[in-house]
């Protein structure tokens, strides 16, 4: 019995040292990962893309890859894009990961991109080092049935059963295939095809909310609004996969450290050499369906206009003073 209520003793103890040490440091000790110099690094401007799935992401990274000799910036693929909700401890990892990268970029600016769900990293990183840095947030949007129609087929051609959603998702990736059309899976009711109000799913809104557990509740009306106070308050550019050029326009126009050439790269060199000749891609969805998913997904297509909106705006105002 003893020997019980010292074991119980010595982990309230060590729990106890433990989370004193964590918060005497501010949350900058990471336990398990290699520290950076305290020296703050010598950059003067970082971009993180928040990438969202199947709105054009690879395309955008495949133009920063390039990009990055031609305007003297380091671009860094991060990894773990599997967790896309990160709890606070994980969030403070991000942070010092890419305070690592920082530290070792000789002032170079750096661009940084994951599948993540937003994160404030600018104030993350101003508690971490206190130091001036210009931090330009960039991300992109797809329409909605759209994309989740990209989605449909690309898990069918390209499975990834490690993604890691967080575990109040409703809709678990399934690790086998009923149905091989969209129409079927619609038609049929299937989980991964039905989205229902009140339930959580990984689709746009929370890569803009944030990890709060309300953020990927379908139709969550204190999701829409918190995402689009984070577009408002700290994103530079949100891009629409349907508005291409004007989302090059303004990127370039607004974020030209990083993206400064890109409309002249994307036009010679990626439009026409690589263009996609598949012939087998799906077709579009049957306008009786689309109205049922356009009906469910309500909010995302609110926050949709917004973004889109807010784009066009931006696009214009460019086009006014050049």
């Amino acid at each position: 019995m003893m020997t019980k209520k010292w074991m119980v003793f010595l982990t309230i103890l060590v729990s106890l040292v433990l989370g004193w040490h964590y918060y005497s440091c501010s949350g900058s000790c990471v336990f398990g990962l290699s520290h950076h110099s305290d020296k703050p690094p010598n950059v003067k401007e970082v971009l993180f893309f928040f990438r969202v799935p199947k709105t054009g992401s690879e395309m955008t990274v495949l133009l920063l890859q390039w990009l990055q000799g031609v305007n003297s910036f380091h671009h860094i693929r991060l990894q773990n894009t599997v967790n896309r909700r990160l709890d606070t401890f994980e969030q403070v990892n991000l942070r010092e990961e890419i305070l690592g990268v920082l530290s070792a970029s000789e002032g170079l600016p750096v661009a940084f991109d994951r599948h993540v769900y937003f994160t404030d990293l600018e104030r993350l990183l101003y508690q971490r080092t206190s130091a001036a840095m210009k931090v330009n947030y960039f991300s992109s949007l797809r329409d909605p049935v759209d994309r989740i129609v990209s989605q449909f087929y690309y898990r069918r051609a390209t499975p990834r059963p490690n993604i890691k959603l967080p575990p109040h998702v409703s809709t678990r990736i399934p690790t086998s295939y009923k149905f091989q059309t969209m129409e079927e899976c619609l038609e049929a009711a299937e989980p991964e095809c039905s989205f229902v109000t009140g339930q959580h799913y990984d689709l746009q809104i929370p890569y803009f909310c944030g990890h709060d557990e309300h953020c990927t509740q379908l139709n969550n009306a204190r999701a829409l609004e918190q995402a689009k106070t984070n577009v408002e308050l700290h994103f530079r550019v949100v891009g629409v996969l349907e508005q291409l050029n004007c989302t090059l326009h303004v990127a370039e126009q607004r974020i030209a450290t990083f993206f400064g050439g890109v409309q002249k790269l994307y036009f010679k060199e990626l439009l026409e050499p690589r263009k996609n000749k598949n012939q087998g891609r799906p077709k579009q969805l049957r306008e009786d369906l689309q109205m049922v998913l356009r009906k469910n997904l309500t909010m995302e297509y609110m926050f949709y206009s917004f973004v889109k909106r807010r784009l066009l705006e931006q696009c214009g105002e460019n086009q006014t003073k050049n």
